[in-house]
């Protein structure tokens, strides 16, 4: 290894609160994710959730870039709490115009059995209450419904 080197290789700009000693976000912010493809990262992989929030359906963006490890949720400003989208077309056109994605992008229900292959998003995700079509509806998922 060279001198002076710590064979270390350096973050990308989105992970300053990585360095700064701060933890890791719960999420990708749209800040961090610009900042990150304009120094080279790219998104890998993204799917999006659909779920009953306040009794509308949202849509919900879980992304997995090249500086992050995870599939992470699109989150607000500071971190604050996930940024969803009732218009599914506005989230469809941030992800492909603003950046640049241009692979398949998955639409799930909350409580899609198929989620289990993400398993950290299947822990995260609510199992009972309501889901879309039927939201704002008193129809709930098999699961959830009381016995008899």
């Amino acid at each position: 290894m060279a001198a002076g080197r710590s064979g270390r290789t350096a973050l990308p700009a989105g992970n300053r609160a990585e360095r700064r000693g701060r933890g890791l976000a719960s999420g990708l912010q749209e800040g961090e994710i610009r900042q990150a493809l304009q120094e080279g990262g790219h998104i890998r992989n993204v799917l999006i959730v659909s779920k009953c929030i306040g009794g509308v359906v949202e849509h919900l963006a879980y992304l997995r870039a090249s500086w992050r490890r995870d599939f992470l949720p699109l989150r607000t400003w500071n971190d604050r709490g996930d940024r969803t989208y009732r218009d599914l077309d506005r989230l469809l056109t941030l992800i492909r115009a603003d950046f640049g994605f241009c692979g398949c992008i998955p639409v799930y229900i909350a409580g899609d059995p198929d989620l289990a292959r993400y398993k950290a998003l299947a822990r995260e995700l609510p199992v009972a209450g309501p889901l879309p079509p039927h939201c704002g509806t008193e129809l709930c998922r098999a699961e959830a419904a009381p016995p008899g």
